[in-house]
C-alpha cells in the first residue's frame, strides 16, 4: 500500500494528480519565498537576518544556499525574537534544556493552528500501522494539553483508534501490564527494547519507535521477539514534533513535505550534498504561524533517498538517521566513536536491556566505561571480547553490571565525555 503520507501531501499542496518531484519542489520553494516575507515582517530575528535576501532569486534548491543558516544557539540566545504572533495566540510553549547547558533553555512556540497541522500529519502517518477499532498504548508524555501524547491521541481518535497515554516507562512491569492487550505500542527505542527483553510474550501487531534515533539491532530484536512490524518516526520539537514516518516497506521516512523543506548539507562546509550522501539535516518550516524556522541546522545526520519507494511512493524520502553531529567523538588516527555505533553493537546482544557509557580521554589513553543492565546469562568475558573486536579502537574498555532501568531521561542518548590531562 502506498504511504498515506504521500496522498496527504498531494491533497495539502493542491497538486493532487499533478504531484511529482518537480511540481512539489516548485510548490515548496514558493512557500519558502512567502515564509521569508512573513518572517521579515513579523519576527525580530529574521527581520534583521533576512533583510538582504531577494526572494525572487530563490528558484532552485541550490539557491537556498544564499540564505544563512539558523542555529540552535540563535534560539537559545533569544527565542522570543523568533515569535511572529501576539502572545494571546500562543497555545503552547515547549521548554528544551540542552545537554550540558548552564544557560537559558530553548523555547519553541506554537499556535493552535500549528498544533492542528501536527495532528493532521500524525493522523495520516499512523494510518499506516493501525486501523479503526484497534487500541494503542503511548509510552510518552501526555499529561499536558498539546503534548506529544495528547497530539497522538487526538490524531488516532480521528481514525477510530482507542488510545491510552501511559507516559514514560519507569516501572517496566507496570508498563508490560498496560501493553498486554494493545494492538500497537508507541515509545522510545531504549525503553521499548527494555520492555521487550523483560517480557518476550507480548504480541502487539505493530510498534512505533520515536523521539531518538533507532538502532537496527533494536528493530530486529523487537520484530523477532514480539513477531510484529516495527515502524520508526523522525521528528523534533522544532518541526512541530513530526517530520517523517516509515511505511510498510520499512525503508526511508516519508516526509511532511506539505509543511517543511528538507536539505542535507555537509556539516563542515554547509554546502548541499547529493542524494545518497550523508550530511546534516537542515529544515525550513514554511507552514508554522508562531515560530517558523528558515534553514535550521538540526544537528542530525542522514541522507536523502530519491529512488521510488517499494510502496509506490514517488517522492524523496529521508534515509536512516545516524545520530547527531555533536555525539561523534574524534579519537586518534582519524577514528571516531558515537553512541549510534555503540548502541548498534551493544543491543545486538539479546541479554542487554540497557547500558550507559562514558569516555575518559587523557593524553596517554582512552578509557570507555560501560555500565550494563543485562540478564544474568551474559558473561563479562564474552561481552568484553566482543566489544574489543567490534570497536577496533585503541580504547581501554571497563565493564560493570548494574541495574539501570528502562527510563532514559528527556535527553537523547549520548556518550558522556570527560577530558583529563
Amino acid at each position: 500500500m502506498i504511504s498515506p503520507v504521500e496522498a496527504w501531501v498531494a491533497k495539502c499542496t493542491g497538486l493532487n494528480d499533478r504531484l511529482s518531484v518537480d511540481t512539489l519542489l516548485k510548490w515548496q520553494l514558493d512557500k519558502t519565498r512567502k515564509i521569508i516575507e512573513y518572517t521579515r515582517t513579523h519576527s525580530r530575528f529574521y527581520a534583521e537576518k533576512l533583510q538582504g535576501i531577494d526572494t525572487k532569486k530563490i528558484k532552485t534548491l541550490s539557491d537556498m544556499e544564499e540564505i544563512d543558516f539558523t542555529w540552535p544557539e540563535d534560539i537559545l540566545r533569544d527565542s522570543k525574537a523568533f515569535v511572529c504572533v501576539p502572545q494571546s495566540q500562543i497555545a503552547r510553549i515547549v521548554t528544551l534544556y540542552t545537554s550540558g547547558s548552564q544557560g537559558a533553555p530553548k523555547r519553541i512556540y506554537f499556535t493552535e493552528q500549528d498544533m492542528e497541522k501536527t495532528v493532521d500529519f500524525f493522523t495520516h502517518g499512523m494510518s499506516t500501522m493501525v486501523h479503526k477499532g484497534q487500541t494503542v498504548v503511548v509510552f510518552m508524555s501526555g499529561e499536558t494539553q498539546n503534548s506529544i501524547g495528547d497530539l497522538l491521541k487526538k490524531a488516532l481518535k480521528r481514525i477510530g483508534v482507542s488510545t491510552q497515554i501511559y507516559g514514560r516507562i519507569d516501572d517496566v512491569y507496570k508498563a508490560i501490564k498496560a501493553a498486554k492487550t494493545a494492538d500497537c505500542l508507541i515509545g522510545v527505542p531504549a525503553e521499548i527494547i527494555y520492555m521487550c527483553r523483560t517480557d518476550e510474550s507480548l504480541r502487539p501487531q505493530s510498534v512505533l519507535l520515536s523521539t531518538d534515533y533507532v538502532p537496527d539491532s533494536v528493530i530486529r530484536s523487537i520484530e523477532d521477539t514480539w513477531k510484529c512490524q516495527v515502524f520508526t518516526h523522525y521528528g523534533m520539537t522544532e518541526t512541530g514534533f513530526g517530520l517523517g514516518v516509515q511505511c510498510e516497506a520499512g525503508l526511508g521516512y516519508h516526509l511532511r513535505d506539505a509543511d517543511l523543506l528538507v536539505e542535507i548539507v555537509d556539516p563542515k562546509t554547509g554546502l548541499q550534498v547529493p542524494p545518497g550522501k550523508c550530511g546534516e539535516i537542515v529544515i525550513t518550516t514554511f507552514s508554522r504561524e508562531a515560530m517558523p524556522l528558515i534553514r535550521y541546522r538540526t544537528g542530525d545526520i542522514a541522507h536523502l533517498i530519491v529512488n521510488p519507494c517499494p510502496c509506490g511512493g514517488i517522492l524523496p524520502q529521508l534515509g536512516k538517521v545516524m545520530g547527531r553531529v555533536s555525539n561523534i567523538i574524534s579519537l586518534e588516527n582519524s577514528q571516531q566513536l558515537s553512541i549510534y555505533y555503540l548502541d548498534e553493537i551493544m543491543f545486538a546482544f539479546p541479554e542487554v536491556r540497557n547500558f550507559e557509557a562514558s569516555l575518559i580521554k587523557t593524553a596517554r589513553t582512552n578509557i570507555l566505561n560501560i555500565t550494563v543492565d543485562a540478564k544474568e546469562s551474559l558473561q563479562h568475558e564474552d561481552l568484553l571480547r566482543y566489544l574489543k573486536n567490534a570497536l577496533s579502537h585503541d580504547i581501554e574498555i571497563q565493564i560493570k553490571f548494574d541495574k539501570i532501568g528502562p527510563y532514559v531521561g528527556q535527553q537523547k542518548r549520548s556518550i558522556s565525555l570527560e577530558k583529563r590531562k
